[in-house]
């Protein structure tokens, strides 16, 4: 499909190419003889090189929208494929935004260089060539003069996309910043309203649209000044025409004549519109440099936690998760995780707890190999998780997270994500164990209620039932539950766990939890600080031994005892 673009391209400049040589035909031969016939023929060739070319042109334009929606589709899904096998720790580092930048503005802007600017820059080179052909073959010397100023033009556009290159850079960068404010204002819109931060999230997006324009404004400003004299030089062929051409016409009437002179005007037309528009498709290429280095950053970057070659299939039965010495740090820092081994017995709740940074989260990553470790080994049922297909890994565990998110789309949409065969007594049965029929079964539409982007048009003990509704629907014989209550009031609390407790009946549970309340019926308690575990138990043993963890407890104690007066 792109070679037939070119193809239509060219095919259509080759009937315009025809023109400059019937007219000097019809001015040196037809007018002098008075052949009238001989006119309405030219006429009607030059009439009909000129509907060949729109019709040609027509196809091309038809076929280059078809072939450009291709591109900017194929290379969309490319990203967002990537996206989805992108490891967890790339978005950690990089705004939203920047991300939704990529794909859609960045895109668009390679897709221009790859279909505009290889069409438009091999027509131009051909174009080029034919009309110089032409003009070598009816006269060498002003043919020579005439193509003088391209080999300048060719070296200035060289420093000039060199320097451009840096700036489109920085132009891309901003854009990127700019769309990851816009995003973190549309989501963080109640957290503005609240603080009052109108005036400052304007200031602040005014910073950064003043500091877009000025970078694209310094692009700009060179090609302000790189076009216009890369076109003047390019325009001295035509003063090459008029001087040398007048020269020859006026010394040499019979060998250059009226019809020569006009033909070389017209080529030279001819020869300096496809120039020009190589001298744009610079600054084209300028951008879209930039634009694919950001594009390929992303459909370049390694994914290190790959599907083994020989997956083990996911064990059967009640499942054993056992963590073996296992050292673990991100990108070369201190180790999160030290010397840590732990097993998670069948059908068992084992709780995380410990301050900020301890580690607790990690060890659900590793859980799912959202990350590997760096030595050690984490099993289920005696198989290394590395040895265990991704998608059948994490299709067996169900996440119910601290910050529930739910898609934009109706309450059945979402849990139909969990199990995309459930029937209404599935569903039903899902949000009654998860205690959250109550609500659902009176809003407006049911199921069927739209809750929003985020879910934001339910409370947060809401969205959390509903999380766990979806992990029942699943019914996954593992289930880690992160900081599940820790955003909720008591009385939304005690119905989470409520919901909880039928969640981890039979399963093989990790709880992860800073309100020590909510796991004082866990089997088995581990107490965590600083990747170690200095603490392990149940409450009652660990509340007796007057360590870490009933220091803990009394501190939360003390302060709901405080909170009550």
């Amino acid at each position: 499909m792109f070679w037939m673009t070119i193809g239509l391209a060219i095919t259509s400049t080759l009937f315009v190419m025809v023109i400059p040589l019937v007219t000097r035909y019809v001015i040196n031969e037809v007018l002098p003889e008075k052949e009238m016939g001989n006119l309405w023929l030219a006429i009607c060739a030059i009439a009909g090189c000129f509907f060949m070319r729109e019709l040609f042109n027509s196809f091309r334009i038809r076929l280059n929208n078809t072939l450009e929606q291709k591109v900017l589709i194929d290379i969309r899904k490319d990203l967002h494929d990537k996206l989805m096998e992108l490891p967890i720790g790339y978005f950690d580092s990089r705004k939203s935004g920047d991300i939704a930048s990529r794909v859609i503005e960045d895109v668009e802007s390679v897709e221009r260089v790859i279909l505009d600017g290889t069409e438009q820059g091999s027509t131009a080179i051909l174009t080029v060539l034919g009309v110089a052909s032409i003009m070598f073959y009816f006269e060498p010397t002003l043919a020579t003069l005439m193509i003088l100023p391209i080999p300048v033009m060719l070296v200035m556009q060289r420093f000039h996309f060199r320097a451009q290159g840096k700036n489109w850079r920085n132009v891309r960068a901003a854009a990127g910043e700019l769309n990851s404010l816009l995003i973190e204002d549309i989501q963080g819109n109640h957290l503005i309203n609240s603080f009052a931060l109108k005036n400052q999230e304007k200031k602040r997006f005014q910073e950064r649209l003043l500091e877009l324009k000025k970078r694209t404004l310094i692009s700009m400003y060179r090609w302000s000044i790189h076009g216009p004299i890369t076109n003047f030089v390019v325009s001295l062929g035509t003063v090459a025409v008029v001087g040398y051409g007048g020269y020859l016409f006026a010394t040499e009437p019979e060998r250059f004549g009226t019809g020569d002179l006009l033909m070389f005007f017209q080529l030279g037309g001819m020869l300096y519109l496809p120039l020009s528009q190589l001298n744009g498709l610079n600054n084209l290429l300028a951008t879209g440099k930039a634009s694919s280095e950001r594009v390929f950053e992303m459909l370049d970057y390694p994914v290190e936690i790959t599907n083994p070659d020989t997956p083990e299939p996911f064990p059967d039965g009640l499942l054993e998760v056992a963590f073996s010495s296992v050292n673990f740090a991100y990108n070369g820092r201190e180790d999160l995780l030290t010397d840590f081994s732990l097993n998670l017995e069948k059908g068992k709740v084992t709780a995380l707890v410990g301050h900020t940074g301890a580690g607790k989260s990690t060890v659900a990553n590793l859980m799912q190999r959202y990350y590997d470790v760096t030595t050690g080994t984490v099993t289920i049922n005696g198989i290394d998780v590395r040895e265990i297909d991704l998608v059948d890994l994490r299709v067996h565990i169900g996440v119910v997270a601290q910050d529930p998110f739910l898609f934009d789309g109706t309450v059945r949409d979402n849990l139909l994500l969990a199990n995309q065969g459930a029937t209404e007594a599935d569903l039903i049965e899902s949000l009654k164990g998860s205690s959250a029929w109550e609500f659902v079964s009176n809003l407006p539409d049911k199921m069927d209620t739209r809750i929003g982007e985020r879910g934001i048009r339910l409370s947060m003990g809401e969205k959390q039932r509903l999380t766990i509704a979806r992990v029942i629907l699943r019914n996954p014989p593992l289930v880690i539950l992160d900081e599940a209550t820790s955003s909720v009031d008591t009385i939304t609390e005690a119905k989470i766990q409520h919901a909880v407790s039928n969640l981890v009946k039979e399963r093989t549970t990790l709880v992860i939890a800073h309100r020590l309340s909510t796991v004082r019926q866990a089997d088995q308690i581990v107490v965590l600080e600083k990747g170690r575990i200095i603490e392990k138990g149940s409450h009652d043993q660990l509340i007796g031994g007057g360590g870490h963890y009933a220091r803990l407890w009394q501190t939360q104690t003390d302060l709901i005892a405080e909170d009550a007066l």
